[in-house]
């Protein structure tokens, strides 16, 4: 299940097509993954990449490190996406990766290109980044706060007026139309950027979790029940979470959370850990669901993870953030109404 993402009139030049092929062989995970967002066959995605992985002595990594590019990267392909994502910044569009749970805070963004919803690590989420695969990612407090370092980085490393506690002072943004909600203010973790590896995390928002059931389930499951979570080695950040609830996780099938017809049968036989715009998304898929507030809330911080020159000299990032940051609000607003949600709509 992607966001439903405005048209984009962007055309990338044919010079980097080849390029192209290699970045969504990279985001999809395979060649066969990648036909469908390429609308093209497995075997020519293959020979595309033969022949580009020929042309500049790429070789595909023989073991799959977290933080390692899969499909080779050299330095003139380095630079080569630099200069690919230059042209795509310059003509006002974006390129931001994300995972099924969280995609939906893109819904009506404008100017943002179509990438594969797939969870991913955090690390590798970085270097994708890092490489300009991706202008920008999506990451959840949940995953990332156990790899940010403890102690700030020297002070003010990316010159952006970092405060003394190590977080960076925000540059300035477009007003949002939307006003933020008035929360706890424990929802709250971070209010400024904060730098992690040469990238800037620019805060979005916190919004809660919940727990997705069969529609004629009123109450949560009792300890040690079973419940259904993203791929293990992907999130083990919500799926510790989850286990602090005093319940078993149990990894979902593969596509669970993407757009499967398995969705509704396997809703009805476990609840699921998800987001409000997951739920939100399911639309007609869900009309046996509904959604339970957890008694111990789980709560999460947005992150936009960019690169440092690209936030400050293209506004499109800085818009792209005030648009998450109001469909959080609006999302938080949903779900702090105490109303019951059902059927994949969340009920204000």
């Amino acid at each position: 299940m992607g966001a439903t993402l405005a048209a984009t009139p962007y055309r990338r030049p044919e010079l980097f097509d080849g390029l192209n092929t290699l970045d969504l062989i990279e985001l999809c995970g395979s060649m066969a993954a990648a036909a469908g967002p390429l609308n093209l066959s497995q075997p020519t995605v293959s020979r595309r990449y033969q022949k580009i992985s020929k042309d500049f002595g790429l070789n595909k990594a023989s073991r799959r490190f977290l933080d390692e590019l899969h499909y080779g990267e050299t330095t003139c392909i380095r630079l080569l996406r630099r200069a690919c994502q230059s042209h795509r910044l310059d003509s006002g569009v974006l390129r931001i990766g994300s995972d099924p749970l969280r995609q939906g805070l893109m819904d009506g963004a404008r100017n943002v290109l179509p990438v594969p919803a797939q969870f991913r690590h955090a690390r590798f989420l970085h270097r994708l980044v890092e490489s300009s695969i991706l202008d920008g990612a999506l990451l959840s407090s949940l995953e990332i706060d156990g790899l940010l370092p403890e102690r700030p980085q020297g002070a003010d490393p990316l010159g952006l007026g970092e405060p003394a506690s190590g977080s960076v002072a925000t540059p300035p943004v477009v007003t949002s139309p939307v006003a933020t909600p008035r929360v706890d203010e424990s929802i709250v973790y971070q209010k400024a950027a904060k730098e992690w590896h040469g990238c800037l995390l620019v805060p979005l928002g916190c919004w809660q979790l919940g727990l997705v059931t069969a529609a004629d389930v009123d109450e949560l499951p009792p300890r040690w029940s079973e419940v259904l979570v993203p791929p293990l080695a992907w999130a083990p950040g919500l799926a510790s979470a989850v286990r602090q609830q005093q319940w078993m996780v149990r990894q979902a099938p593969q596509a669970f959370y993407g757009s499967s017809s398995q969705q509704g049968v396997e809703l009805q036989q476990l609840p699921c850990i998800a987001t409000p715009s997951w739920f939100a998304g399911l639309g007609d898929r869900a009309t046996g669901s509904r959604w339970l507030e957890l008694a111990t809330p789980i709560r999460e911080q947005i992150w936009l993870l960019v690169n440092p020159s690209s936030w400050e000299q293209y506004p499109t990032l800085a818009e792209l953030a005030e648009t998450i940051k109001a469909s959080i609000a609006s999302f938080m607003r949903k779900t702090h109404t105490g109303i019951p949600k059902k059927g994949g709509q969340l009920v204000c």
